[in-house]
């Protein structure tokens, strides 16, 4: 469905939900980006003590891959509910980034590198 799906639609969906609840009294940038923060470290227990090789095995079994991907979700709605809450529009930030990030890290200089 990504293929599928605009940014636009998703941050609509998150706007329907958050508004029918009357939640938006509470999503305040600080509050939405700790959320953000403690969504991400839950996808981050999920590989706590494992070498890269297993990590990528695990998410073959389809029960902790579905998993991974609720918590993945809930990052996402959190970082579309910010972009709605704060007016952000997410395809504008991330192709700026994207721009700034061709600059800093050309490839012939970083190609296949960590380290430049």
């Amino acid at each position: 469905m990504d293929d599928e799906t605009t940014v636009g639609e998703l941050r609509e969906a998150v706007h329907n939900f958050v508004e029918a609840r009357d939640w938006y009294q509470y999503h305040t940038p600080k509050h939405l980006a700790m959320s953000i923060a403690i969504e991400a470290a839950e996808i981050m227990e999920h590989f706590q003590w494992r070498t890269a090789a297993q990590s990528i095995e695990m998410l073959k079994d389809p029960e902790i891959r579905a998993e991974v991907a609720d918590e993945l979700a809930d990052v996402l709605i959190y970082c579309l509910s910010f972009a709605n809450s704060t007016g952000i529009d997410i395809s504008s930030a991330i192709q700026a980034k994207i721009t700034r990030n061709e600059e800093r890290f050309p490839v012939e200089l970083v190609q296949g590198r960590l380290e430049w």
